[in-house]
């Protein structure tokens, strides 16, 4: 079976997508829905998309498979529930929803439906959470004890993003809390550990800038914090802390994953893991050599900064293993070593990608998913657990 896509919202992060789409395999066409009737037709020419519609309804309304909700942050969980009781799959970009009440519909629609729904967090999918997700699947993190997922994103880097949106009116929704959109960095740690969130402590920064955004008065949410900070307990017994700035002179997402065993900790571009290298008959118990562990234990560290590399990873008879050889001498563009390319189809080769490799993976498991009826990685409980952490960290603050 082949999908016919219907991708609703034709902004530059959305339109990014298209061409991944419209390359897999199980893909038969892509359609376009904006509410900027120029915006629509200038990008489905770009495109070359030939059915467009003018609202996520009317694209309801057309024999589309699948929605991908691609609009503005605070619209993802009515219109994702509008989709699948019209029959559509979908496909979600972050957040999934903003309330508790919203994400409770979205779940409950999924269920009733039994449609497919996924998440488009892109965490998930970066390099250093899947070696950290492969290490403590293997154990070698041992218990997890601490966590950290940051999200850095200046101000001054959104500006020109919701004047476009939100025309005269673009500091009401410019203002949104940075705790209502918290998966980028809540999925560096559940996206490896797969616990949840139990207990939280937020605190927030009243913002001090003169551009008037944060503000109560003029905030559609009534938010005047542009920096929130918050520490949660872990259903595993760990402890994890959450990071969602917008007013702040660092760059990039970030991530530590800590266990009783081993860890990892990085800087922009740079990644370390440290293990405790314990010998084979160290003991157990009242057998432990306490006198002599100090020697026998020794600490190690490797630098992995490799993995934050994404120059694309090119198929060759070192790296083959059990893919067909017609993969030889394809490059799969924007990737790192460590992200598995052996999961995407041929196809994909050569394919524009974004957000350090991840787009292919996003597009390529939600339309497997849909094909085969299995739940994609990040399925709607999953998002949940991303989302919900951060709304009720948000009434902490």
């Amino acid at each position: 079976m082949k999908l016919k896509v219907g991708l609703c919202g034709a902004g530059r992060f959305g339109t990014a997508f298209v061409p991944v789409f419209q390359r897999h395999p199980d893909v038969a066409e892509v359609y376009l829905a904006d509410v900027m009737p120029d915006r629509l037709a200038r990008e489905a020419a770009r495109l070359g998309i030939a059915k467009t519609f003018d609202s996520l309804e009317s694209l309801c309304r057309s024999d589309c498979d699948c929605v991908a909700l691609f609009t503005q942050r605070w619209l993802h969980g009515p219109q994702a529930v509008e989709a699948l009781k019209a029959g559509k799959h979908v496909y979600s970009a972050v957040p999934a929803a903003i309330t508790l009440e919203e994400l409770g519909e979205l779940v409950d629609t999924v269920k009733s439906t039994g449609l497919i729904y996924m998440l488009g967090e892109t965490s998930y999918y970066r390099a250093q959470t899947t070696f950290c997700r492969d290490k403590f699947a293997r154990g070698e993190f041992g218990d997890f004890v601490y966590g950290e997922g940051q999200y850095h994103h200046d101000m001054a880097h959104f500006y020109a993003s919701y004047m476009h949106s939100g025309g005269d009116e673009w500091k009401a929704t410019a203002s949104f809390p940075p705790m209502l959109y918290p998966t980028h960095s809540t999925a560096f740690v559940l996206g490896v550990t797969f616990a949840r969130m139990t207990e939280v402590s937020c605190f927030g920064q009243v913002d001090r800038h003169d551009d008037g955004v944060f503000q109560a008065e003029t905030s559609l949410w009534g938010n005047v914090f542009s920096n929130q900070s918050a520490l949660f307990r872990t259903s595993d017994g760990g402890m994890a802390r959450i990071n969602e700035f917008r007013r702040v002179g660092a760059g990039d997402g970030r991530m530590t994953i800590m266990g009783t065993r081993a860890a990892y900790e990085e800087q922009p571009g740079q990644g370390v893991f440290t293990w405790l290298d314990f010998p084979e008959d160290y003991g157990e118990g009242d057998a432990i050599p306490f006198q002599e562990a100090r020697n026998l234990v020794a600490l190690r560290r490797e630098d992995v900064s490799d993995i934050r590399v994404f120059d694309g990873v090119e198929v060759t008879e070192e790296n083959l293993g059990d893919l067909p050889r017609e993969y030889l001498g394809k490059k799969f563009l924007g990737l790192s070593p460590a992200q598995p390319f052996w999961q995407l189809p041929l196809e994909f080769a050569g394919v524009p990608n974004g957000h350090d490799g991840t787009h292919v993976f996003l597009v390529n498991d939600f339309v497997r998913s849909v094909v085969a009826q299995k739940l994609p990685p990040n399925h709607v409980w999953l998002a949940a657990r991303y989302n919900a952490p951060g709304i009720v960290a948000h009434e902490s603050a």
